[in-house]
């Protein structure tokens, strides 16, 4: 059996340490990681502990990790959006593999960057474009290229960003500000805008973009609200945005999860919030349930390290995470729409908004022959095929695993990123980065149409990459 690949760790959040990472813990004989560079000292040492990474290996910096000569085959780098170019092109230049956060950057021109220091130091460069990797859209493209389907005429997806998500990201959290992190766009959808053209096996040649920001303004605050949560809302009992209801209660979350799953799953994660004691009780004599009891992952992992009830009250007593919707410093849109031309003459209509019930996302692709509908949301996902001629119908189950992170689609790109370097080539590698760097510029020019009300075309953003 031959050694696991190592690796080093930068930025030990939510993506790094607790979507990616933990792939390590579960495959010792694939993957071991030996250092990590975190600013934050509670989650650097977090980390450490679970990996057995010594303190001499530990660093606050990504400069202080890679000034030293080259430890580890590859680099998990996992900063937030604006910080991914640095540390990206200094870890190839040493010598390292990049398994690298989407999106590439929050510039077009640093995406490209990104790709010629890949090419330059023939260093594989893998984006987390994790929707390709999951059995969901693997099966939709299948499908399609059956030919079930006839020539596809016209594609309407959805993302459909559940309202808590939309509050906590986009409004109180990381990504709230284009100006500081990325449109909302490329930061939530460059999946979405990678997907579609790979399963339709098409490229868009014309589109155009509307949207706004309209709800999460000051104007629509309740009367009487106060700027933080806890500091005497009197619609608390009301409003599907505050804090202690998303944070501290769960409600929101475990609904979602039983909107998208079935059986046992779906009745113990609508019961939770509504009688934990009965869950807890139940857990143990039924273990799968303590993946419900003990869950400490997102979105309250974002809060605190060690989200307890009693450091999350704290954070929403002190922190971001607990101001008021109305109250924030936010601009991204919380809905937009991106129309496309394919080259292969499907029309596509995109869809991102951050008022969803519950988290998913729905695909309907209508082809001269037959009809297909799917949703992929955080519980579980299927697929439906309709015949014209026939009416051949038939369902198929594409769930992962309750709590696989997206659909199973962050564990498979890590697999496949590991088995690239040990068995693929460089230039299969290297097509997949010009892959993701179309879907980026994609955003960019959706952005640039709903900025300057204008159609665009494919020259616009295309660019001739070697």
């Amino acid at each position: 059996m031959s050694a696991p690949l190592t690796a080093i760790l930068i930025g030990a959040g939510q993506r790094g340490a607790d979507s990616y990472a933990p792939y390590a813990l579960q495959n010792p004989d694939l993957l071991k990681f030996v250092a990590v560079a975190e600013p934050d000292p509670k989650r650097k040492e977090s980390f450490c502990k679970k990996h057995q990474i010594d303190s001499e290996s530990a660093f606050d910096t990504w400069e202080e990790l890679l000034s030293k000569p080259q430890i580890a085959d590859v680099a998990f780098i996992c900063t937030q959006d604006w910080m991914h170019t640095e540390p990206a092109v200094a870890a190839m230049r040493a010598g390292y593999h990049v398994l690298l956060e989407k999106p590439m950057a929050n510039r077009a021109d640093e995406c490209r960057l990104l790709l010629d220091v890949s090419r330059e130091t023939e260093r594989q460069l893998v984006i987390c474009h994790v929707l390709r990797y999951t059995d969901h859209f693997n099966k939709m493209r299948e499908l399609i290229e059956t030919g079930v389907l006839g020539e596809i005429i016209q594609v309407a997806h959805r993302e459909n960003v559940s309202f808590w998500h939309m509050a906590h990201s986009y409004v109180r959290g990381n990504w709230r500000n284009q100006t500081e992190t990325s449109p909302m766009i490329l930061a939530k959808s460059c999946h979405d805008l990678d997907i579609l053209p790979w399963v339709l096996q098409q490229k868009s040649v014309e589109m155009v973009s509307m949207g706004a920001l309209n709800h999460f303004k000051q104007e629509n605050a309740p009367e009487g609200a106060p700027k933080r949560c806890l500091d005497g809302c009197p619609v608390a009992d009301t409003c599907p945005y505050y804090a202690p209801f998303i944070y501290l209660e769960m409600a929101p979350f475990w609904n979602n999860v039983a909107d998208t799953t079935h059986g046992f799953a779906r009745w113990a994660s609508h019961t939770y919030p509504r009688n934990p004691n009965m869950i807890k009780a139940l857990s143990t004599v039924v273990p799968i349930l303590k993946g419900i009891t003990n869950y400490q992952g997102f979105p309250i992992s974002i809060l605190d390290s060690n989200p307890t009830q009693e450091n999350l009250l704290k954070a929403l007593q002190e922190g971001p995470y607990g101001r008021c919707v109305y109250f924030c410093d936010n601009d991204v849109v919380d809905h937009q729409v991106v129309m496309m031309r394919m080259d292969g003459g499907a029309q596509v209509t995109f869809t991102m908004h951050g008022h969803s019930h519950y988290e998913h996302r729905s695909t309907r692709i209508e082809g001269s022959h037959g009809r297909l509908t799917a949703e992929f949301g955080l519980g579980g996902s299927w697929i439906e095929v309709d015949e014209h001629r026939t009416d051949w119908h038939q369902k198929f189950d594409t769930s992962a695993e309750i709590g696989a992170g997206h659909g199973g689609g962050d564990f498979q790109l890590v697999a496949y990123f590991l088995d690239s370097i040990k068995n693929g080539s460089f230039e299969d590698a290297y097509n997949g980065t010009k892959e993701a760097l179309e879907s980026h510029l994609l955003a960019f020019a959706a952005e640039e149409s709903r900025l300057n009300k204008k159609i665009l075309t494919r020259e616009a953003w295309e660019v001739e990459i070697e």
